[in-house]
């Protein structure tokens, strides 16, 4: 495993942005990017605080032949949704107004199939004879510009 890869690992394990490692570090978002793409590697003095932030020996953390092994999350599943119920109340009208019996009805919801798409005709209009009544009126935009 390469050093930029195990930072990345080490780096995500501890659950820090590139920015948050960034700062605790006292490097720029850019110099961890480049030191996770492979493009440059770190000094010294910021290896020494990579150590003690991730609590790993210099040796570990440069040898490649040292695998970081992140801890396996546990899988979440998916509980199936329940069929959906009203309850809808009801009053009888044989029990007196004071005392109005109440029933529970249990009313599922009705299924909605799909159905195909229609294709509309779509007819043009015949056209109107002209008049000579009156003139249309002109729109806004047609007397701003001068349209007919």
């Amino acid at each position: 495993m390469t050093f930029s890869e195990k930072l990345v690992k080490l780096r995500k394990l501890k659950g820090l942005t590139q920015d948050e490692f960034a700062s605790a570090i006292g490097v720029s978002r850019q110099a961890v990017y480049k030191w996770e793409c492979g493009q440059s590697y770190p000094e010294v003095p910021k290896l020494i605080e990579m150590k003690k932030l991730f609590g790993i020996s210099l040796d570990d953390l440069l040898d490649e032949n040292y695998e970081v092994i992140l801890p396996e999350k546990p899988k979440r599943k998916r509980t199936p949704k329940a069929p959906v119920e009203k309850v809808v109340e009801t009053t009888t009208e044989e029990a007196p107004v004071e005392e109005a019996a109440t029933e529970q009805t249990v009313v599922e919801a009705p299924v909605v199939e799909e159905t195909p798409a229609t294709e509309e005709v779509v007819t043009e209009a015949p056209a109107k004879a002209e008049t000579t009544e009156e003139p249309k009126k002109k729109g806004f935009f047609a007397r701003l510009f001068g349209l007919k």
